[in-house]
């Protein structure tokens, strides 16, 4: 019995440690990646109609041909994004993102010193009073990890502007250089107030024509931020309506994803207009799936719009464009900040 129980243990040792069983297993776990990739974004890419399958397929299939590893296999997945013109789409593994970031150049780091310091040093929600009747709000990225947050982040935007007394401004002025993503519905609930009720953007499904609204809604003091059937949002409204107070918005090239979002929310809003640079360019949203616990994939499948129908395929362009000039530590000396003011008191 003994020897039959040392026997068992040993093979089951070999198989453990056969190093050959290991490479198999994960040569076939790139092989079904990257056949899920490819079938998955030629069900759900904004631009499926447009790739030329077989190409991407045979390009991919051949690069990855002897990647015995995941992340052996991580140019081979970054070439399906390039090849299908995916900027957006990007696959999560071990907590890291690939994807393809397009033609983007570096900025210039003359011209966005202070841009690109503020990004590398850190930020967050601020709040201030430019001068008499004229408030500034710094609505940053976010990133909701727990059951609530989502509720949490609106809690804070909405207080923040409660505190510069929005009733009495004469105008206001919204942030959006130090805004790469997150959630769009907790910026959106946070900022209701601003928002009359009804359909503030929209997804656009070219494949199937179909058309998925955004929209706030606020019944009984309650705000409600809606996408299609669901309510991603729902927040106690502070303060009265400010449907008619004139908002400047600031946008720059780190304004990206979920922040383009939020900035196209406030397209076609009355009294607004947009200062700035052309945002990052990230205005389609993603559907994704798990491939496994450590390998998230995400595919661009919509294009974003505005109320009006207006969509924006590549990037928000400002009515107003400023390049550089940006001071996040000194709003007197900054450019943008300085001509939303100007304009905000334009009668």
């Amino acid at each position: 019995m003994k020897t039959i129980t040392k026997l068992f243990l040993c093979l089951l040792i070999a198989v453990v440690i056969n190093p050959a069983a290991t490479r198999a297993q994960q040569a076939d776990s790139v092989r079904r990646l990257i056949d899920t990739l490819l079938q998955f974004g030629k069900e759900h890419s904004l631009y499926s109609s447009q790739v030329d399958w077989k190409k991407v397929s045979d390009s991919v299939r051949l690069e990855a041909a002897n990647a015995a590893t995941i992340k052996a296999a991580l140019p081979a997945i970054q070439t399906f994004y390039r090849l299908i013109g995916d900027r957006h789409g990007f696959i999560t593994y071990n907590n890291k993102y690939y994807g393809w970031r397009g033609n983007n150049k570096p900025l210039d780091k003359a011209t966005h010193a202070a841009l690109i310091k503020k990004m590398k040093d850190g930020y967050r929600l601020k709040k201030q009073m430019l001068e008499k009747g004229y408030g500034y709000l710094l609505v940053p990225d976010n990133n909701p990890t727990h059951r609530g947050a989502v509720t949490e982040i609106a809690r804070q935007i909405r207080d923040s502007l409660a505190a510069l007394n929005p009733e009495k401004l004469k105008g206001l002025v919204i942030d959006l250089r130090l805004n790469p993503g997150g959630d769009m519905y907790a910026m959106i609930g946070g900022l209701s107030n601003l928002f009359e009720p009804g359909k503030l953007g929209s997804f656009i499904y070219p494949g199937t024509k179909a058309e998925e609204n955004w929209n706030v809604n606020s019944i009984n003091g309650v705000d409600k931020v809606y996408s299609g059937p669901d309510t991603p949002c729902t927040i106690n409204r502070r303060g009265k309506a400010l449907y008619r107070l004139k908002v400047a918005v600031l946008t720059g090239p780190y304004t990206c994803s979920s922040g383009e979002a939020l900035a196209i929310s406030f397209k076609g809003r009355g009294n607004t207009r947009f200062i700035g640079e052309n945002t990052g360019g990230y205005t389609t949203s993603n559907v994704s799936f798990q491939f496994t616990n450590e390998i998230g994939v995400f595919v661009a499948s919509a294009v974003e719009a505005d109320r009006l129908g207006r969509a924006y395929p590549d990037h928000v362009q400002p009515d107003d464009e400023l390049t550089g000039g940006d001071d996040f530590d000194n709003l007197n000396n900054d450019l943008k900040v300085r001509a939303a003011l100007q304009w905000l008191k334009h009668k």
